[in-house]
């Protein structure tokens, strides 16, 4: 089955006063690169939604990662805020059996989070069953977000800046919740580090 990880990066960085997708981390790599990276460890079909104008992100991705260079979703709707670009993601990947949904300014958390959270979708999957997987550290949910196939539609329909919450808030019952040790999973970065 075909599936895997879409990070959404099409962002303004408002808050961070510039481009935070290019922020250089203390490793050597940007911001968005780290958080691929990690991605890239964890699932073996990766793809990131950027805006259509951001040349100089989509070649430092292409520079990054050659060969092994994730998927790249241009998007024209990113000014619509997160969900647009949800949709725009999903949209391009409706053949996969399931997408874990992940942001591209939360490059800590770790790739055994992922793994663990790709394996509790694969039994699910395998079982037939339609989820939608959360981590959770210390009782606070966190990304990825992973949504069998059943959901697409759903999120190709988002519109507005709240992500995903309202098709996550209207399937309860389909959560499953992958408790972690993992601080990464609730640690986005939304200013420049002191």
């Amino acid at each position: 089955m075909t599936a895997g990880a879409l990070i959404v990066a099409a962002g303004f960085s408002r808050r961070f006063g510039s481009d935070k997708r290019l922020y250089k981390l203390a490793g050597g790599d940007a911001l968005l690169i780290a958080t691929v990276r990690t991605y890239r460890a964890a699932f073996d079909n990766v793809a990131v939604v950027i805006r259509n104008t951001d040349s100089e992100l989509n070649r430092e991705i292409g520079t990054s990662f050659g060969r092994a260079a994730p998927i790249v979703i241009p998007t024209e709707n990113a000014a619509l805020g997160m969900a647009a670009s949800i949709a725009d993601g999903v949209r391009t990947l409706s053949s996969w059996d399931y997408v874990f949904v992940g942001l591209g300014d939360m490059p800590f958390v770790s790739s055994a989070t992922l793994a663990r959270l790709r394996a509790a979708m694969t039994r699910a999957r395998r079982a037939g069953e339609s989820r939608i997987i959360v981590p959770r550290y210390r009782d606070v949910p966190g990304h990825p977000v992973g949504f069998s196939r059943e959901f697409f539609a759903e999120l190709i329909a988002l519109e507005g800046d709240s992500g995903a919450r309202s098709v996550v808030a209207a399937h309860l019952a389909q959560i499953e919740y992958v408790d972690v040790d993992d601080a990464g999973c609730i640690a986005d970065i939304d200013e420049p580090p002191h």
